[in-house]
């Protein structure tokens, strides 16, 4: 949003949206879940927000599917926007970060999936050998 201080409005969630679902019938497109400060300056600070938040990360992983989604942290440069548009060093700390999303997901999915979100699809998009 152009304003830091508020959420997304409902024609920026439909351009979201739009885009989202366009990108995800492309098989080789792969979604990384992280930076959510960026998309929602103080998600964590608010319920409205904190609800905005993990129906947006569940609507993503639908779209992609757990083998298309991976969580990704980048907090030794991005913390303190983990909560903000840059406006504060107020967040969560990564382990707190992580426990938030496995705890949102694991409502939702299997352990298989859980291990393809937080680990395999990494490995495989990667090419890292196992």
């Amino acid at each position: 949003p152009d304003n830091k201080n508020t959420i997304p409005d409902e024609k920026e969630l439909t351009t979201w949206r739009k885009g989202m679902q366009s990108m995800a019938q492309n098989r080789n497109v792969h979604v990384k879940i992280s930076m959510l400060g960026y998309s929602i300056p103080g998600w964590i600070r608010t319920t409205e927000r904190m609800e905005l938040m993990k129906s947006l990360v569940k609507e993503t992983v639908t779209l992609f599917g757990p083998q298309r989604c991976m969580v990704a942290s980048n907090f030794f440069i991005d913390a303190a926007l983990s909560d903000s548009g840059g406006e504060s060093n107020v967040g969560p700390d990564v382990v707190s970060f992580l426990e938030f999303l496995y705890s949102l997901l694991e409502e939702e999915y299997e352990e298989k999936e859980l291990d393809q979100i937080f680990f395999s699809t990494a490995m495989n998009f990667y090419n890292i050998p196992n």
